[in-house]
């Protein structure tokens, strides 16, 4: 007779390294569509733009020696860094969005590998240059290698998300 299967349990269906990557694209997914939505884009390309226009008039004055000019363009750049609170505040608010759901998945990962919650035919993975290294083992100075395969798989796949949603 044949050798009897041992019934697959339900956190033997996907490996882990694969789990980590489904996170990590998901994990690119929603920050880049959340950054999408919720960046007014016409007010920072207003406020570059201004910038832009600034530092040429500067120039501009600077070369044909106006210091009336100059010192008109030096109260405009300083009423421009009231401005510049306004932008970072517009690039903030979908920062704290994606942070709060990354947190949530780093705190699952953290869980999962730290507490011993992983399978036996889950210790980890062949990295090239460092070999089999365990998940919980330091790859890059202090950080682990589920936090290194992370932010690897997370790069990747939010540059393949953004290609592919052109943003």
């Amino acid at each position: 007779m044949g050798r009897k299967r041992r019934p697959r349990s339900g956190h033997d269906a996907v490996p882990f390294y694969a789990v980590i990557l489904l996170l990590a694209a998901v994990t690119g997914l929603y920050s880049t569509i959340l950054q999408k939505r919720l960046t007014d884009r016409e007010k920072l390309e207003e406020y570059q733009q201004r910038m832009a226009d600034l530092r040429e008039r500067k120039q501009a004055a600077k070369e044909r020696d106006d210091e009336d000019a100059l010192e008109r363009i030096q109260d405009e750049q300083l009423e421009a860094a009231g401005d510049q609170l306004g932008m970072m505040k517009v690039q903030f608010r979908p920062m704290v969005w994606i942070m709060l759901l990354t947190i949530l998945v780093f705190l699952w990962l953290r869980w999962k590998v730290n507490g011993g919650h992983l399978g036996a035919d889950e210790t980890g993975l062949i990295v090239p240059i460092a070999g089999a290294v365990s998940w919980q083992q330091p790859l890059a100075g202090p950080m682990s290698t589920w936090i290194v395969w992370y932010f690897l798989g997370s790069m990747a796949s939010r540059q393949l998300i953004q290609k592919a949603l052109n943003v």
